[in-house]
């Protein structure tokens, strides 16, 4: 499970993203994802911030947030605007997205075991994972360049 802030990066994970052959099965969204859990959130925002659409705002945010930027991080969120993910986060325990950037800037501030954070912000990447996987299921025009 990903830290709520940059680290741990995963080698492995690292190695079979940079194999182009690899990166052509999944769309951008997928890529920015990925890159997240391999823990490199430069390669993870250079791919999201190229997508101009809610998911790409999505990973965007949640790269952000988890680099320590929250104004930053709240300013991708708004520009998902309405989202299936975030109505489905907002039945439970996550809430808005707003609210959550500024649980984890407490938790992170005061140093605090983020344990149910770290679970809430598991839950928030695989929703939006397979929600992209949904949309796309394998891109056509895949991302080609090793960010």
């Amino acid at each position: 499970m990903p830290s709520l802030v940059a680290g741990p990066s995963d080698p492995r994970l690292t190695k079979w993203l940079r194999d182009p052959a690899n990166r052509k099965m999944l769309s951008p969204q997928s890529l920015a994802a990925i890159w997240l859990v391999a823990g490199d959130l430069d390669a993870s925002h250079t791919i999201s911030q190229s997508i101009d659409d809610p998911d790409g705002s999505f990973w965007h945010g949640i790269m952000h947030r988890r680099e320590g930027d929250y104004g930053n991080a709240k300013y991708w969120f708004r520009r998902v605007g309405k989202h299936p993910v975030l109505d489905q986060l907002a039945q439970g325990a996550y809430g808005d997205p707003y609210a959550f950037v500024d649980a984890v800037q407490r938790s992170v501030n005061r140093k605090e075991t983020a344990g149910n954070l770290s679970a809430l912000q598991w839950d928030e990447w695989q929703s939006l994972f397979l929600h992209c996987l949904d949309a796309s299921d394998v891109n056509p025009t895949a991302v080609d360049a090793t960010p």
